[in-house]
């Protein structure tokens, strides 16, 4: 009985271990997705003024620099030393423009922004 009662409170005690690291582990990129909203929205009409003055989306956001931007915000960037799950990914199809990203680890986890629709969606 004191056995049984012991593992009881050790698994419990791991599985809120885990939940509580789960937590601490994705605050940063929280943190980074609320950042990336405000800078998609400030991004958005300097990529439709782009598209506007040229007939496409541009390949890559660093073709916006120096003409439209000085430069693309940090939590735009791609950096080799970033993170994986802490890049964009930006997509340009047809008449449209995407930007993708991980809101927390894990699969099924990414934020689609769609620069024509002006939205956030989660990616399923």
């Amino acid at each position: 009985m004191k056995k049984t009662l012991w593992t009881i409170v050790i698994i419990v005690l791991l599985v809120s271990g885990f939940g509580l690291y789960v937590k601490w582990s994705n605050r940063d990129l929280a943190e980074l997705t609320t950042a990336r909203r405000a800078a998609l929205s400030e991004l958005r009409p300097v990529l439709l003024r782009y598209k506007a003055d040229t007939g496409n989306f541009p390949r890559t956001l660093e073709m916006l620099v120096p003409d439209y931007v000085p430069q693309i915000s940090t939590v735009l960037h791609n950096a080799a030393d970033v993170e994986p799950v802490k890049r964009i990914r930006y997509e340009v199809r047809d008449d449209t423009a995407k930007i993708s990203y991980h809101v927390i680890r894990g699969p099924d986890s990414t934020e689609v922004f769609d620069v024509v629709k002006n939205s956030f969606a989660a990616n399923k």
